[in-house]
């Protein structure tokens, strides 16, 4: 059996404020197909921009966004832009790994965001536990606006990704 992604594994669980947001979406009179569609496409547009100017020095489309993200990583050494990751339980995609100031980095690219949610956590952990990264946190793009993720013990994240990855296992075998 193949090992889940860290986004399959994130899927099995419950997401109560997904809910929320859709109700209230609805409640608006906004398709939240259709709206999720365009912030995703929005969101890989700029992950694709990141990534093409951190590896090859392209520009992005608008220079605004091109000089918060020199600014950004001013001082860093990057070391990786949209790497693949795995460990004994899952596999994953990092979008940025960088050292500054004696740190390593790992960061998660995300569209205006300002809240984290457990999932987001998770997903930070999982990279820290495949890079052995120092700091971990969420990107705000187009700002990039550092939001870091803050966690004194480790211990009950990695546990959650753990016991997910034998879920999912358990899951598939059920389902074959």
């Amino acid at each position: 059996m193949k090992k889940p992604s860290v986004t399959e594994l994130i899927k099995l669980l419950d997401k109560p404020a997904l809910v929320k947001w859709a109700n209230k979406m609805g409640l608006q009179g906004v398709n939240t197909d259709e709206y999720s569609k365009k912030v995703m496409q929005s969101g890989t547009d700029y992950h694709n921009q990141i990534e093409k100017f951190l590896k090859n020095g392209e520009c992005f489309e608008s220079q605004l966004v091109q000089d918060k993200c020199i600014e950004f990583f001013t001082g860093a050494d990057i070391l990786g832009v949209e790497e693949n990751i795995e460990t004994d339980y899952f596999i994953g995609r990092v979008d940025v790994r960088y050292k500054k100031d004696g740190l390593l980095y790992v960061c998660d690219f995300k569209l205006n965001k300002k809240k984290l949610y457990l999932e987001n956590k998770l997903q930070l952990v999982a990279y820290r536990m495949a890079t052995g990264a120092d700091k971990i946190g969420i990107v705000a793009i187009p700002y990039f606006q550092m939001l870091p993720v803050e966690i004194t013990d480790y211990t009950p994240y990695e546990q959650i990704l753990i016991n997910l990855s034998n879920i999912y296992r358990l899951k598939g075998e059920i389902d074959d």
